[in-house]
């Protein structure tokens, strides 16, 4: 994996810098963008992660994440996207995705963004397992010291994205990287814990709805759930607290797409899809907007918990029959 030397030296000449990622941020998108803005302040940069929804509560404890800010302070002179290659998907407020004037993009996902232009500078590399991987490429382009906080930031980019190293996303390359963080005093087995299963006792009983209610057809492989408005008001929790619950999904055996529907407003749905076998679940999303990965992909649908349910399954059982 190469760093384009263009980005290096747009880095290396911009002083003030404003790092940001999707709406909906995981560890992946936290974890590379902490670590980035670690490295960039390391080398005398003014640098602000910039979250418009604020941090997850899953990821607070990484170091730094108590200087993200919802708004910038202040008028960058270069805007960089990790994990994210499209404006209108980057988590930040309206005045700075209008006068965003140099982007630089950092991704890997395989879609290009649908506007790019001069002032962009665009590098995604698709075959990395993470974000995360390209951040740690390109702080050692940009010659800065590794430290503690920075592989911490990384190692959580890391787990997110290949669940713990068991994706077929994973990579010798991934293991590299990960056993050299380890060396600057990463806990494994912490870290994995508060990424990947911790979870509040009210997170706990969505969880309980949500396979209480969940759906299993054999014949196509497909395992199905819902949580409503009332099952996130009744238990006191948020979209926030769904994350990893499409795993319980996924893990039922004989599933080849697992799909979890989120009613957040009456007539606003999201959807999580994984996928085994090699079931491109992203051409799917793509059908309804959205996007991700071949294994994991999600959209957002303006309809009914209803109809959302219907129009989604319908696509995907003619797929998987």
């Amino acid at each position: 994996m190469k760093v384009p030397q263009n980005l290096v030296h747009r880095l290396l000449n911009s002083d003030e810098i404003i790092i940001a990622s999707h709406i909906g941020p995981e560890g992946d998108a936290v974890g590379s963008a902490l670590a980035l803005a670690i490295g960039l302040e390391n080398l005398g940069k003014k640098v602000e992660v910039v979250y418009q929804s604020g941090v997850p509560k899953r990821y607070s404890f990484l170091p730094a994440a108590n200087k993200v800010k919802r708004s910038p302070s202040f008028s960058p002179t270069l805007l960089v996207l990790v994990d994210c290659a499209d404006l209108a998907r980057a988590d930040i407020p309206d005045s700075l995705r209008k006068n965003a004037s140099s982007v630089i993009v950092i991704d890997h996902h395989p879609l290009k963004p649908k506007r790019s232009e001069n002032n962009w500078l665009m590098w995604i590399e698709p075959k990395a397992a993470a974000t995360g991987e390209m951040i740690a490429v390109l702080l050692k382009a940009l010659k800065v010291t590794m430290t503690p906080e920075i592989a911490t930031c990384l190692y959580a980019a890391l787990i997110s994205d290949t669940g713990v190293f068991h994706f077929r996303n994973t990579t010798p390359r991934t293991f590299r990287l990960a056993a050299s963080l380890l060396k600057y005093g990463v806990d494994p087995q912490e870290l994995a814990y508060r990424v990947m299963e911790v979870r509040s006792f009210a997170a706990t009983q969505l969880l309980a709805r949500m396979l209480r209610k969940a759906k299993f057809e054999p014949k196509t492989g497909l395992c199905w759930s819902v949580l409503t408005v009332k099952d996130f008001e009744q238990t006191g929790t948020t979209d926030e607290d769904t994350e990893n619950f499409i795993n319980f999904l996924r893990a039922v055996d004989g599933t080849k797409v697992a799909v979890l529907f989120r009613e957040i407003e009456p007539k606003f749905v999201k959807v999580s899809m994984r996928s085994k076998d090699g079931i491109d679940v992203s051409a799917i999303a793509r059908r309804f907007g959205g996007g991700g990965h071949p294994a994991a992909a999600g959209c957002k649908l303006s309809q009914s918990l209803r109809s959302a349910v219907a129009t989604v399954l319908k696509t995907l059982r003619e797929i998987l029959s």
